[in-house]
């Protein structure tokens, strides 16, 4: 099983670019989606949205 992988899995180990840092904001942003049904404006749900993207 692995065998069919192991090119990927060797390519990760040279090659240090990876997706866990957008994979770790798309999932921010899902959970202050499912928190946001309480905003009053979509100008709050915005502040909170980009707020930790700072």
């Amino acid at each position: 099983m692995l065998r069919k992988h192991l090119l990927f899995i060797e390519n990760s180990f040279i090659y240090l670019y990876n997706n866990g840092r957008i994979e770790g904001t798309n999932n921010k942003i899902k959970v202050l989606n499912r928190v946001a049904y309480g905003y009053r404006n979509f100008q709050n749900y915005k502040s909170v949205l980009f707020y930790p993207l700072d």
